[in-house]
């Protein structure tokens, strides 16, 4: 299970969900928890702010003491024409990775951000190839079919395997809840035009 900090934002959770198991608390180090591991994300603002108020140092080391593995990731465009002192940046990057054994990454926004912690989640928890190459086979499949990863998930609980799928008919899916019309109605369409494509 990934435990998540309350003051997450949702955005980043609403991609992680489909996938993961999460539990959304009040974090008393970092922002996200899972076995041994611990993420404290910072937007670009809040770790130049951590820097400058000496925070970051403080929560790094609270880490390092209770995990064994520790990531400090940064959102955001690094424009570096905006620091000040950049002896001192580097000097603390340094200090971080160094005195609290923590790693340090770079996210550009929201979306890699969850992208990179369902990884280290995966790579933790159940072995980065094998959960990768399952994640990539459901990433394609649904696009095949151009629905959702969640929708395609749900029809392959149902359904069991692709073949399942591409051999059931409207009733089939019509007995499914959470599958509406216009999702069958793409699944029928992709079955469709494959089969004219594969005729002599």
């Amino acid at each position: 299970m990934l435990l998540v900090d309350c003051h997450e934002p949702n955005e980043i959770l609403n991609i992680l969900k489909p996938n993961i198991d999460v539990k959304v608390i009040k974090l008393k180090f970092g922002d996200y928890s899972f076995s041994d591991v611990v993420i404290e994300r910072k937007t670009l603002s809040d770790f130049f702010s951590s820097l400058k108020s000496n925070r970051l140092s403080a929560q790094m080391e609270n880490m390092s003491r209770y995990y064994s593995e520790n990531y400090l990731l940064v959102e955001g465009f690094f424009d570096f024409s905006y620091v000040n002192n950049i002896d001192y940046l580097y000097s603390e990057m340094f200090n971080v990775t160094l005195d609290f054994d923590v790693k340090l990454i770079f996210s550009k926004d929201e979306e890699a951000t969850a992208g990179i912690i369902r990884k280290l989640y995966f790579r933790k928890n159940f072995g980065y190839k094998k959960a990768e190459l399952k994640q990539d086979k459901i990433h394609c499949a649904a696009n095949f079919f151009g629905i959702s990863q969640k929708k395609f998930k749900i029809l392959m609980t149902e359904f069991g395997c692709m073949k399942n799928i591409a051999n059931a008919n409207k009733n089939d899916f019509k007995k499914i809840k959470s599958i509406g019309k216009k999702t069958i109605e793409k699944i029928n369409s992709t079955l469709e035009d494959n089969m004219l494509n594969q005729t002599p």
